[in-house]
């Protein structure tokens, strides 16, 4: 393995691995569910995060950062169907810089893999409500 997972606020923005061709973002927990990603761990570079669980201003600016310095030619990003996951496809958006190619990308909950729309649709919600259920606070 040339390179394990690291997390996002983690990376040196001028780290060998992100002198390739191509790297992928992936949200935390779609890494959990989605084999595929895993599969390419010592392949290609892959950072994780979360855009919700950390400091997301500090998550945004270190994706451009990286991509500022990176040579990459193709990203792949990676979140999880939750509404509030799509905040890393967004944050990818706007610090994108012109020539690289991106491809997006939502790991299902059953672990499927679709292209991001860039829509929340309803099960997409469901799925969020179903995650959190239990976690109210009772009296």
């Amino acid at each position: 393995m040339t390179q394990w997972p690291l997390k996002v606020l983690l990376v040196h923005p001028e780290a060998k691995f992100l002198k390739e061709n191509k790297f992928t973002i992936a949200a935390d927990c779609s890494v959990l569910v989605h084999k595929g990603i895993v599969e390419k761990f010592g392949k290609e570079a892959v950072i994780i995060g979360c855009p919700m669980l950390e400091d997301p201003k500090r998550f945004f600016e270190k994706i451009k950062l990286i991509f500022e310095k990176s040579k990459a030619e193709k990203i792949e990003v990676y979140s999880m169907e939750v509404p509030c996951c799509h905040a890393i496809h967004m944050m990818v958006d706007k610090a994108l810089r012109g020539d690289a190619k991106v491809e997006k990308f939502i790991v299902r909950i059953s672990g499927n893999v679709e292209s991001y729309t860039g829509f929340i649709d309803r099960s997409m919600i469901e799925a969020e409500a179903k995650a959190h259920e239990g976690l109210a606070c009772r009296r």
